[in-house]
């Protein structure tokens, strides 16, 4: 009996179809006969000029709407031709409004018809995404043959998952990486360890994995560097702390030497260098890759920049330099504090 009735629903969509199309048929007729009418007044050897020039929008009007109809036209009869389209079609206008149980359904339908319909599959696995249904998503994904359709969409159900619940993200980010572009899944991965799970050896891994195969990539060495110091947050041995602060360094200058060409973040891995040198007691350098973030930063008044670069002046005594740093580092109330403590070190160091 359902049998039946989908045979019937796809019969009378065939015929509704065939209808509009003959309707479309017939406007597309109308409209080119218009057009022809008007053509031929304006080459009429009796039409004044002024007629003409009344004609000529009316002539372009008409043929821009006679070729629209010609192109809904050919598109009817595709559909008409491949009904399937037609489902998918409209399962795709469906989702685009956000109707994500009705363009399933729309969706299976196609598949109905054209059972290795590859898109209609990607779809479906899309709108599983959106809806949160991941048992249905692992099974409708197998049907993908296409590596790089099916790494997209394990992508796309990371994201999906990511704040919620980060170790199936972290899953569906290990399967992209065996089928497609496995060292943004690789920094991915890290990314949720540092972010998600406070795990910064973990993220390092898979940070140096994304790093092996892409190692032309600044926000890799950027997000590494960043981890690595993090991680020397943690630990209370200074030989520890001191080795994990040396290999942030080298981390740091080899995103440095790529130059900032296609990173708009270059400042970042700068003033991140010259914080660590700022600790490390290497004042000059500090005040080198503070005045970098500065020349790559498009605020002038960059308030991490100014700060860094006066902690440097302050080891090197020049005072009067410093607090002019610092005049323009407490405008930020994110160094205000900072800001607040190196003045203070300043009446200190002058005593």
């Amino acid at each position: 009996m359902r049998l039946f009735i989908i045979i019937i629903f796809i019969l009378t969509t065939i015929s509704l179809y065939a209808d509009a199309c003959s309707d479309l048929k017939k406007a597309y007729d109308k409209k080119i006969e218009a057009w022809k009418d008007i053509e031929i007044e304006m080459k009429n050897d009796e039409t004044s000029k002024k007629r003409y020039d009344e004609l000529l929008p009316k002539y372009n009007k008409t043929w821009e709407e006679a070729q629209k109809l010609k192109g809904e036209l050919k598109q009817c009869d595709e559909e008409s031709k491949n009904e399937h389209k037609a489902f998918y079609n409209k399962g795709i206008k469906l989702k685009k409004d956000k109707k994500y149980e009705d363009a399933l359904i729309q969706f299976q339908e196609a598949l109905k018809i054209e059972k290795d319909f590859e898109d209609a599959f990607n779809q479906i696995c899309l709108v599983y995404i959106e809806l949160g249904q991941f048992t249905e998503f692992d099974e409708s994904i197998k049907k993908i043959k296409d590596k790089k359709t099916k790494g997209k969409l394990y992508h796309a159900a990371g994201r999906k998952m990511l704040h919620s619940k980060p170790d199936i993200a972290i899953k569906y980010y290990k399967r992209m990486a065996k089928i497609y572009k496995p060292e943004k899944a690789y920094y991915l991965i890290a990314v949720i360890y540092i972010t998600k799970k406070d795990d910064p050896k973990t993220a390092i891994t898979y940070y140096k994995k994304a790093l092996k195969l892409d190692p032309k990539e600044h926000k890799i060495y950027n997000a590494l560097g960043a981890t690595i110091v993090e991680l020397s947050h943690k630990t209370t041995n200074k030989v520890e702390k001191d080795k994990l602060l040396d290999e942030a360094v080298s981390v740091f200058l080899k995103g440095v030497k790529l130059g900032k060409k296609r990173y708009r973040k270059y400042y970042e891995i700068c003033i991140r260098l010259a914080q660590i040198y700022n600790i490390q007691g290497r004042a000059s350098s500090a005040l080198e890759y503070a005045n970098m973030a500065l020349k790559h930063n498009k605020d002038k008044k960059y308030s991490l920049a100014h700060l860094e670069k006066g902690i440097a002046l302050v080891k090197m005594k020049r005072y009067r330099e410093a607090k002019r740093m610092f005049n323009i580092a407490q405008e930020d109330f994110q160094t205000k504090n900072s800001v607040k403590y190196w003045l203070g070190e300043i009446k200190k160091r002058k005593k």
